[in-house]
């Protein structure tokens, strides 16, 4: 999968191998997932056994290979066709994937406390300043990835990448991944800038780029440093005077209104 691309990059037909993979990924048979994709019975068994498949069945299975938010959804959208053991077994097995990278626990935390609505430009901003509230009260980040500079303003491609492929779903089962401090933290921080619209928000991150100072990373690519970030807020939360969750509205709403000023 290309890192910035919004299209699945399929070159070459699956694999018995990656078909493998996803059977040993999701914890599910030949059979049921056969059932799960509204194909006959014994498809799966047939490519096992060599048989190749058509274009449209290959990339469909890369794509189930590729994206475990995507197998997800199918597996609670046709849940009905696997008996109760296999799908719990292949729920959990999925669930599991997903919440494999913090940023995506606290993405669909977001996603359920919002009832899935919300799109994935706005998850960028919330998921931005949670971060950077993190580092600056807790001293410590929430999740691993950098946030990267480019001209798109999306911070975090990869994860806007996904949740614009398979599209936003509230996600069931993710109870245990956050502790409640982290819970506390990412709902001060959703109550406090989900007042103000995209445009306010994007217009506050340009505003705050300017100051920041980007480098690289080992990828080559432009970030913005976890100890610049961390900087930079423990200075904004001296300014606007946040010394506990219920202060950090003071940060948007104050300078929301001076930066629209300015125009």
């Amino acid at each position: 999968m290309k890192e910035n691309s919004l299209e699945f990059d399929y070159e070459t037909t699956i694999t018995t191998e990656e078909i493998r993979q996803i059977l040993e990924k999701y914890r599910i048979g030949k059979k049921p997932l056969a059932k799960l994709l509204g194909w006959g019975e014994t498809t799966i068994i047939r490519y096992m056994d060599g048989d190749i498949p058509t274009g449209e069945y290959s990339d469909k299975l890369k794509k189930i290979l590729e994206s475990p938010e995507y197998y997800y959804d199918l597996l609670i959208k046709r849940k009905d066709c696997l008996t109760g053991v296999a799908f719990r077994k292949s729920r959990r097995a999925a669930l599991l994937k997903i919440m494999s990278s913090k940023i995506y626990v606290v993405t669909y935390y977001i996603i359920n406390k919002s009832d899935a609505d919300i799109c994935p430009g706005y998850l960028q901003y919330l998921l931005y300043y949670i971060q950077a509230f993190s580092l600056s009260l807790y001293g410590r980040e929430l999740f691993q990835e950098d946030y990267i500079v480019n001209a798109e303003h999306i911070p975090f491609p990869k994860l806007f990448d996904d949740m614009r492929r398979c599209g936003i779903h509230a996600l069931e089962g993710w109870e245990g991944f956050l502790e409640e401090e982290e819970q506390k933290l990412i709902d001060a921080v959703f109550n406090a800038f989900t007042w103000h619209g995209p445009k306010s928000l994007s217009r506050l991150m340009e505003d705050e780029l300017s100051d920041l100072k980007i480098s690289r990373d080992r990828f080559n690519n432009k970030i913005i440093s976890k100890d610049s970030l961390k900087a930079y807020f423990k200075e904004i939360c001296d300014n606007y005077e946040i010394n506990q969750l219920e202060d950090i509205g003071n940060y948007p709403d104050r300078s929301i209104i001076r930066i629209r000023g300015l125009s």
